[in-house]
């Protein structure tokens, strides 16, 4: 294949300072040949000091970043620029300034607030959450079930090599037996590897999950399809009533009964007659009766004084019941004990997007956060999911979200410290007879040696972070490519990307086997830290072929049937970070050939 020759480096500017900040300026400095710079609260934080070093990167630290701040870090000559804070409000007060003050300049915003994203984006920003672009990946290896992969008319899933026999494309990661992961091995390269995620085609049956990196909609309302059973409201309040409700129940029967047998001797009517003239004086009292036999007009004396006492306690047991049950409902506390099901630990935005997508497929989950007012407690209520607050880390806190007999726990809080202690935590807990063997444990860990150390430590374990997995889409996003999916495994990802091929490129007329790309020594340093493996890689999947205005075209073709690639062809790939950035340059068109001049629409 003719290699793409020289680009332009293009400047970017990035605004926020965090791990996603951190990942997105390297990418964009590195593999994507870019300048950037960086404005950032204080110079002498981590990822600041990090972003520093990268080579073609500026940091400049603003206390408030303003139009003046913005020019300073080369806005008006940026390609895009890429707000990242965790501030909702702030990314949005931003955007509306570069909107005004540079109307041609691509801005793509990290937003989570999904009412406000939407008002936001239009044709020149681009709003993208990290939490939705890890919460898939994150469930998927939660569950061990396939992740599918959004390829227009494709059933495509990814699979791991413990999955049921399905009809395998190819492999996507694999290693030699020890930390070594090697992404998209050649055919050769197999032979001495032992396959781990492979891509699959999914059978008709299978029902597939939902594959969303976008803005989802509003959710924390009440689901309306919801209603809370009255069965299970009677379980509740038995549950807080206890023993106090079934004593005074017993003792109000006993009374009735004795009272129902001593009439029936002393008159000689039969029981329901007898029983009628028990319950008149237990329950309600009645009036009295002169001519009634002696022993009757004893034993209604009896039961009217004993009533005095047991009809207000019953009441108060009931009284006292009901407010528990009600107080127990409105908090979302675990009514029951609870088997099977997912534990997700820390209701920040990620933990959110992860409950919500679990409560979606069905599957039981408990939701626990330490602090009673983060925002995905409030979400967790609304959808009915259980709420556990306490420290995870304790052991209290766990059995309470009955963590020995859960499938999985999920731990998304911030800081490595508390991650690591509530996985240990939850593994000294012991499993329950009818639980799942091994309890699967999913850490949300940025250092990936420190992932790989909690591997070797804890057996069933993975590491994933959401700004590893969500930076080569903010990335690719800034250089106006539009990445579908991110694959992760272990500290190795993949991305799926839709690349337009437009008129005088190096693609324009090649072949469409030319897309698959296999170069082990070009590219990025095989030492990146995001280790993608060789270089650059990448797999053909689909071709969607240009749509005719006279009519024709729009069909999706499969790699098997090769075809000469036209202007206006869309490709589906499977790729490494480094060989989506070499297809791009070979799919777009020669410097000083707009996509106007060619005739395609944006």
């Amino acid at each position: 294949m003719t290699a793409a020759g020289p680009v332009t480096r293009a400047h970017y500017v990035v605004v926020g300072d965090g791990p996603l900040a951190f990942r997105l300026t390297r990418a964009l400095s590195t593999r994507f040949r870019g300048t950037v710079t960086v404005l950032v609260p204080d110079r002498a934080s981590r990822y600041a000091q990090e972003m520093a070093v990268l080579d073609g990167v500026d940091v400049l630290a603003a206390e408030r970043v303003d139009e003046k701040a913005l020019r300073a870090a080369g806005a008006d000559r940026a390609a895009a620029a890429a707000l990242v804070d965790q501030d909702d409000g702030g990314n949005v007060a931003l955007a509306l300034l570069l909107r005004e003050a540079w109307p041609a300049l691509h801005v793509v915003v990290r937003i989570f607030d999904e009412s406000l994203g939407r008002h936001l984006e239009h044709d020149r920003c681009t709003v993208l959450s990290s939490s939705a672009f890890a919460a898939p990946e994150i469930v998927g290896a939660a569950l061990r079930r396939q992740v599918r992969l959004p390829v227009r008319h494709r059933r495509l899933v990814t699979v791991s090599d413990e999955e049921p026999s399905l009809p395998t494309r190819m492999v996507l990661f694999a290693t030699d037996g020890a930390d070594t992961v090697v992404a998209l091995p050649s055919a050769q390269e197999l032979a001495a590897l032992t396959p781990k995620v492979l891509l699959a085609d999914a059978g008709e049956n299978d029902v597939l999950p939902e594959v969303r990196a976008e803005l989802e909609p509003d959710e924390d309302e009440v689901d309306p399809h919801r209603r809370r059973r009255f069965g299970e409201y009677l379980r509740t309040l038995a549950l807080t009533s206890g023993w106090n409700l079934l004593l005074a129940a017993g003792v109000l029967l006993v009374v009735v009964l004795v009272g129902a047998v001593t009439i029936k001797l002393a008159t000689g009517a039969s029981l329901l007659g007898a029983l009628y003239e028990a319950v008149l004086p237990s329950l309600a009292g009645s009036d009295p009766d002169h001519d009634a036999h002696p022993v009757v007009k004893v034993t209604q004396v009896a039961l009217t004084v004993v009533s005095v006492a047991v009809i207000p306690w019953v009441t108060g047991v009931v009284v006292d019941g009901v407010v528990r049950t009600q107080r127990l409902l409105d908090t979302g506390s675990p009514l029951h004990a609870m088997s099977d099901h997912v534990v997700v630990v820390g209701m920040g935005d990620l933990g959110t997007r992860i409950v919500r997508s679990l409560d979606r497929r069905g599957v039981p989950v408990i939701a626990v956060d330490v602090d009673k007012s983060a925002r995905g407690i409030a979400v967790a209520r609304a959808r009915d999911v259980p709420v556990v607050i306490g420290d995870a880390r304790r052991a209290t806190t766990l059995r309470g979200a009955y963590v020995g007999a859960a499938q999985a726990i999920v731990v998304v809080t911030s800081g490595g410290a508390t991650t690591i202690g509530i996985s240990f935590a939850a593994r000294s807990i012991p499993r329950a007879k009818d639980a799942p063997a091994s309890l699967r444990t999913v850490l949300r860990v940025f250092d990936r040696d420190l992932a790989r150390r909690i591997r070797r430590e804890i057996p069933d374990s993975v590491g994933l972070s959401s700004s590893f997995l969500a930076a080569p889409s903010f990335a690719a996003a800034m250089i106006g490519q539009e990445v579908k999916a991110t694959i992760p495994y272990r500290d190795r990802v993949l991305v799926l990307a839709e690349i337009l091929v437009e008129r005088g490129s190096v693609l324009d007329g090649a072949h469409s086997s030319d897309v698959g790309l296999d170069e082990t020594g070009a590219g990025s340093d095989a030492g990146d830290p995001d280790g993608d493996g060789p270089p650059v890689r990448s797999r053909l999947l689909a071709i969607d072929s240009v749509t005719h205005s006279s009519g024709g075209g729009g069909r999706m073709f499969e790699p098997s049937q090769g075809r000469t690639l036209n202007p206006g062809d869309r490709v589906f790939v499977i790729a490494t970070t480094a060989g989506l950035l070499h297809l791009r340059d070979l799919a777009s068109a020669p410097a000083g050939l707009t996509r106007a001049a060619i005739g395609l629409n944006d």
